[in-house]
């Protein structure tokens, strides 16, 4: 009952806020709920005969956002907080936004192209979703206050998805990633949605200075013992790496390393003989049959992608295809998402794809670089998002390696406001030193030093 209220209130606060305030809020339920999955986390739920997942949720939101973007755009109604541009005015489109682009127009035309529409139609389809999404986000995104907000949805999400985890371990003695995985993920997925989740939680304790802030690291190690019950050894890799990354972008590294200090040893009592074997078991690379398929899959891939090249068999047409070259299964999926969009869609694609990640990296390094001269709380703030995401991103790209993920909606989410993080910040330090360079972001030299880069459109918040 109480799952149904939650979805019901979300969805209703989601399409009313987009109606009356801002399509942010209908953007930030629709993220929230593509990451929580409820139809499928709670399909048990029902009430008075109806099942969580008889209605669309997700539909009604996407439809309410984008009817309420359309109306904004072409002046038919304008909603309170977008009634009027910040003060920097309209983010441009960086390199970024047309990289997402031409990566989007490569991959529809994909499908179009496919060895089998009939098998590339309901990937194409998931593919349209994020697709239309994003770019309705990039319209509509446009302060650090909107960025928080998705930031926020998104993290709420991953953070009850690993109580769910925990509890069902706990209480009922169930692993439940690594037995079904989680709204179409298996458990490789789902391990990344919490591990992403471990430095965005930490970032946000950095941002803020209210008390409430140390919730966040409290909740890092019910995350990562999620990501053990997972039984991924992709995922816990990806952590380790990403533990760096969180290590050097941190304000106080004393601190953190006195954290990662008690984590390790927390890891070692959580971690039951199954999970240390499991993971240990990665430098057994050479006598593991699962690192074996997925070596066989690499190679099998690149043969694909080199006999077509430009177009690849289409969307998750590769996987009707592997057999044939000498995989151990029919069906078999490559267990790489870079290597599984070369064989889909071509080595274009891939390089539009890669162009994007260095793309999405490079504005993040400008970012910080451009506020590295305030030491205001508010820019503090933006380099503690910039960081947050940063290393989601990185955890997400390293553990890409061995999955196939063109379908995972976080990394898209992350992606979305590390690229609107950058087009925000260089429309407001334009607007501070307008005749300072316009490629790449401006440096402020002339700016008086107590300037601070507000929080939101309508000023310091």
């Amino acid at each position: 009952m109480k799952q149904f209220l939650f979805v019901i209130l979300a969805a209703v606060f989601g399409m009313g806020g987009s109606i009356a305030l801002t399509p942010v809020y209908g953007l930030a339920v629709y993220y929230l709920f593509s990451i929580l999955r409820p139809q499928t986390l709670w399909e048990w739920v029902e009430v008075g005969g109806l099942h969580l997942d008889d209605f669309q949720w997700s539909f009604y939101l996407a439809v309410t956002t984008l009817l309420t973007t359309l109306a904004w755009k072409i002046g038919m109604w304008a909603p309170t907080r977008v009634a009027t541009p910040p003060w920097y005015g309209n983010p441009k489109f960086t390199r970024s936004h047309f990289l997402f682009l031409a990566f989007t127009a490569w991959i529809s035309l994909t499908y179009v192209t496919a060895v089998s529409q009939t098998r590339a139609w309901p990937y194409f389809i998931e593919y349209i979703k994020i697709f239309v999404m994003f770019i309705c986000a990039v319209l509509v995104v446009r302060t650090v206050r909107d960025l928080w907000i998705i930031y926020y949805a998104a993290l709420i999400a991953a953070v009850y998805l690993g109580y769910e985890v925990n509890a069902y371990y706990f209480f009922d003695k169930k692993l439940l990633l690594s037995s079904r995985g989680h709204g179409g993920l298996d458990n490789n997925g789902a391990a990344l949605i919490l591990g992403m989740s471990v430095p965005m939680c930490f970032f946000a304790w950095e941002a803020n200075r209210h008390w409430t802030r140390w919730g966040f690291l409290l909740l890092v190690p019910m995350l990562i013992h999620g990501v053990l019950l997972s039984f991924s050894r992709g995922a816990m890799l990806s952590m380790l790496v990403a533990s760096g990354v969180v290590w050097l972008r941190c304000r106080n590294k004393r601190f953190v390393s006195l954290i990662y200090a008690l984590l390790a040893v927390m890891v070692l009592i959580m971690a039951g003989k199954e999970i240390r074997e499991r993971f240990f078991s990665i430098e057994k690379h050479d006598v593991d049959g699962s690192a074996q398929a997925r070596l066989t899959t690499w190679g099998i891939a690149i043969t694909m992608a080199n006999e077509r090249p430009l177009f690849g068999f289409g969307i998750r047409n590769s996987n009707l295809f592997t057999y044939s070259y000498g995989a151990d299964m029919e069906g078999r999926s490559i267990h790489s998402q870079y290597l599984q969009t070369a064989a889909d869609s071509g080595w274009v694609a891939l390089a539009l794809y890669l162009g994007l990640l260095l793309s999405v990296f490079v504005g993040l390094s400008q970012v910080r670089g451009a506020l590295s001269q305030w030491n205001d709380p508010d820019s503090a703030r933006v380099k503690s998002l910039a960081s947050g995401l940063e290393s989601a991103i990185v955890m997400f790209c390293f553990g890409a390696i061995f999955l196939s993920l063109e379908h995972f909606e976080m990394p898209y989410v992350m992606f979305l406001l590390a690229i609107q993080l950058h087009a925000i910040t260089r429309a407001v330090l334009s607007k501070l030193d307008p005749n300072s360079r316009t490629k790449g972001l401006p440096t402020v030299h002339s700016a008086p030093p107590q300037v601070a880069l507000p929080a939101s459109g309508q000023g310091r918040t």
